[in-house]
């Protein structure tokens, strides 16, 4: 079985989903593999600087962590929240296409890692420099890997993952699909708790 997980670097009810998709991984260990797709929430026409989300995620984000149990980080809430940074996918999304041509086994890893750096961290993933804090943990040439997101056919790469998504229906994030080898089954659309993803997939996979 494939798990297709669909998100985005900037989501946060994202940040809140991919430990479960984690712990949904561990409890299948084999048995399950996992594609993790960027969606591109914040692209051209829903670019936004992080000052104008202040009011919105200010609130928002309690709910996401009484929900989910992640915590956001004073650097992100009080002083991100604050600055002009543009709040945009496309870059953290090429760095996921990029990273998947090195370790693609690891790549919910590292979206993970981008979540913690912005949502916690309070680090722009605009910078070159996140990444250069980021990589080493996976023992990659950090320049190589920053040289390659410039690239345009890694742009257009994304670009294209993107439209594989809208093309799927999918407009909003944190999405999972399930692939039994056989057909495509949407098993989470939002933040689905670990037992109800459990119970959905005993259902498809005749177990329940």
């Amino acid at each position: 079985m494939k798990l297709i997980y669909i998100y985005d670097a900037l989501c946060g009810w994202c940040y809140g989903f991919t430990p479960v998709v984690e712990e949904l991984l561990q409890r299948f260990g084999n048995d399950m593999e996992v594609e993790v797709l960027s969606g591109g929430m914040f692209l051209s026409a829903n670019h936004r600087p992080a000052s104008a989300m202040y009011n919105y995620i200010s609130q928002a984000h309690k709910q996401v962590e009484a929900v989910t149990g992640v915590k956001f980080g004073p650097a992100f809430l009080e002083t991100y929240l604050h600055t002009d940074d543009i709040m945009d996918s496309e870059k953290p999304s090429i760095a996921l296409t990029v990273f998947k041509q090195y370790l693609p086994a690891k790549a919910l890893s590292f979206a993970h890692d981008m979540q913690v750096a912005l949502n916690y961290d309070g680090k722009s993933l605009n910078d070159d420099d996140t990444y250069r804090h980021l990589l080493p943990k996976y023992q990659l040439p950090v320049e190589e890997f920053l040289d390659k997101m410039k690239e345009d056919n890694n742009r257009y790469d994304t670009v294209q993952e993107f439209k594989q998504v809208e093309q799927w229906g999918i407009t909003g994030f944190p999405a999972a699909i399930l692939d039994d080898g056989k057909e495509y089954f949407l098993i989470a659309k939002g933040y689905t708790p670990i037992d109800r993803l459990l119970e959905v997939i005993d259902k498809i996979t005749g177990k329940a």
